[in-house]
């Protein structure tokens, strides 16, 4: 995994992990694939928990794709560098 690709895959393995999504591709809506607010909410605190970067909630709800929420957290973590 290489820094570029990091967080995306990141966010991949943690949208199967905690929504059971393994397939999902990177521009993928989450609500199409069946995800309510509720679990956008729980995949939110564990990418957070692991990445240490907290992200308004109302950023990634319309972002909802594991490239939107990438260049999300990847535009917040670079703030705090």
């Amino acid at each position: 995994m290489t820094e570029k690709t990091a967080i995306p895959d990141m966010i991949a393995s943690t949208c199967r992990d905690t929504l059971g999504f393994a397939d999902l591709r990177g521009d993928e809506d989450f609500f199409d694939r069946g995800a309510s607010s509720l679990t956008i909410v729980e995949l939110q605190i564990q990418v957070e928990t692991r990445l240490q970067v907290r992200v308004p909630t109302s950023k990634l709800m319309a972002a909802p794709t594991i490239d939107g929420w990438a260049g999300i957290y990847e535009a917040a973590a670079a703030e705090l560098a």
